[in-house]
């Protein structure tokens, strides 16, 4: 665990970017190698998902994006094909191709660092109405919108995979080709591939709820067991799949205290035939060692710690639903004609290139969107399984009645005065006038930030122009000593399932937001006069009003 620990807090140093050098990257990325961005399975029955024309989406009211915040009441939705057709065209398909001249690319639902998508995506289900007719894991692929079955099983294999789960579950598994992102990115790929799988965890949980469903994260498997149950169990090359995480995907009204499958279904699942092989991505490729060796530190052995934290504390596994707006004073209660359809939301979703300098966010919009973010009120952070480690460092550019400066939002209770001991003891610490009580909210320092904003964001305009950008603060050095190596992923995965919700939140509210992985590291602990790994700065965002983007055009997801 040491040497483990040791690696990864080597890697993280390394892929760090500085004012004097950038984290190790090609210096002018190779187009001839650059990776496909669909994966396939060749070999394989290609089982065709609905889809629908944005014409149907633009039709559908309900439910209102408001309403995946409290999915349990919600109507169910049967287990069919439709359903699960609706689940990935919602959280992992293609959502748009954009044009610029003679260049067209795909946008899909779920963000990606520049773009790259190096998540691949696994479902594993008993027999589905209309689509499968026995329990089966198929590979999702995006581009023609369907299922690739990789493998079919008994029914006494998945009533040994599904004991212990509610009734009419499901899974979804997550894996990463690191490749894909360190071919642009180098080093620091291996974080970009991460916050991939927070925004892929995120953007499942919300589609899942429009269906009257919810998630929950797996996180006792350990990296081997998820290999063997996804098929991708023994490859190598910089190509391969790493295991990433398993959801569990359920009716609403249910409760999942399940933190893994059972170790006998896994061995039941060895005897099972797999077919079809990878599609090739690159012809060539550039090893980066520091990725390899951070991915094997981080593999995670099988855990109990879900299962014992729920013997000392039963209750643990329940999230409050208080509805969002409940605690938000009432003048920022939107009525339901200005409450978007969710549908339309996570469709539409977009990366904003630039920001409108001029624009303003409304206080009450600001102060809603940072409650979203809190965990224990928000039920899309039940995926977080051992909790939250994440703050907001705010850079406020232009919200109404708040001054400009930097601002700290602290995540959890009874934080502030570890925190206030770690940073500069001059900081100002001042609540403002309008923030809602129950906020640990603080104006640090009192001062017009926007070009430092966007210096920190290696030199990104948008930051300056946004209305405000986000750089996420995670505590760091406890939950590695506390957990081992592995929860470094999870960290990352945090940060981006903020990152997805706080997207969602801009287009609910007529605004735009951006992820940003490229930063400078230690100047931004620099400034809060942050010492050691005690916490450290993960992911930044901004949100505002975007320019429309000139010379490009959009065009439909999916013709006939």
């Amino acid at each position: 665990m040491k040497e483990e620990l040791e690696t990864i807090v080597a890697y993280h140093q390394a892929s760090k970017h500085n004012f004097k050098a950038y984290a190790p990257h090609p210096q002018l990325p190779d187009m001839l190698i650059k990776p496909d961005l669909f994966l396939s399975y060749s070999g394989t029955q290609l089982l065709l998902l609905e889809k629908w024309s944005e014409e149907q989406t633009e039709a559908e009211v309900f439910p209102a994006y408001e309403q995946a915040f409290t999915p349990e009441e919600l109507k169910l939705s049967e287990m069919n094909k439709e359903n699960i057709s609706r689940l990935f065209f919602d959280s992992f398909a293609i959502s748009a191709w954009r044009q610029a001249g003679a260049t067209k690319w795909p946008l899909r639902v779920n963000p990606s660092s520049g773009n790259l998508h190096p998540t691949e995506v696994y479902l594993l289900s008993g027999p589905i109405q209309e689509l499968l007719k026995s329990p089966s894991v198929c590979h999702y692929a995006p581009l023609p919108h369907a299922l690739e079955l990789r493998a079919e099983f008994s029914p006494e294999i998945w009533e040994l995979l599904s004991s212990g789960f509610p009734e009419g579950a499901f899974f979804v598994g997550l894996t990463s080709i690191y490749w894909r992102v360190s071919w642009k990115y180098g080093l620091r790929a291996f974080r970009y591939a991460n916050h991939d799988i927070g925004h892929a965890i995120a953007a499942l949980t919300f589609a899942a709820a429009g269906l009257g469903w919810k998630t929950s994260l797996l996180a006792d498997m350990g990296s081997e067991e998820l290999a063997e149950l996804l098929g991708i169990s023994g490859r190598s090359g910089p190509e391969k799949e790493e295991p990433a995480c398993l959801l569990a995907v359920y009716p609403a009204g249910e409760t999942c205290t399940a933190g893994k499958v059972s170790s006998a279904a896994i061995s039941a699942l060895k005897s099972v035939s797999w077919k079809g092989a990878p599609s090739s991505l690159s012809p060539r490729h550039v090893e980066w060692i520091g990725i390899e060796k951070a991915a094997s530190a981080t593999r995670k052995r099988e855990t109990d710690y879900l299962e014992k934290k729920r013997e000392l504390a039963p209750e643990m596994h329940v999230v409050s639903h208080l509805k969002v707006n409940d605690i938000i004073v009432k003048s920022s209660v939107k009525s339901d004609l200005e409450i978007p359809p969710l549908r339309k939301v996570i469709r539409e979703r977009r990366s904003a290139i630039e920001m409108d300098n001029s624009a303003y966010m409304e206080n009450e919009t600001f102060y809603q969107i940072l409650q979203k973010t809190l965990p224990g009120r928000n039920p899309i952070f039940n995926t977080l399984a051992y909790g939250s480690f994440t703050h907001l460092l705010l850079f406020v550019n232009r919200v109404k009645d708040l001054l400009p400066g930097l601002y700290i939002f602290l995540r959890k209770p009874a934080e502030k005065e570890r925190f206030k001991a770690a940073i500069r003891p001059d900081f100002l610490w001042d609540k403002p006038q309008n923030c809602p009580l129950d906020f640990e909210f603080y104006l640090l320092m009192e001062e017009t930030l926007y070009d430092f904003a966007a210096q920190l964001s290696c030199g990104q305009r948008k930051a300056a122009d946004a209305c405000f950008t986000a750089c996420m603060l995670s505590e760091f050095e406890e939950p590695l000593n506390k957990f081992g190596s592995w929860i470094y992923p999870y960290l990352f995965r945090e940060c981006g399932i903020l990152g997805q919700l706080l997207y969602l939140e801009a287009e609910a509210n007529g605004l735009r937001g951006c992820g940003i992985g490229c930063f400078f590291d230690d100047p931004v602990h620099e400034t809060l006069g942050l010492n050691g790994l005690e916490y450290q700065d993960l992911y930044h965002f901004v949100m505002g009003s975007p320019l429309q983007e000139i010379g490009v055009i959009t065009l439909p997801a999916y013709e006939e």
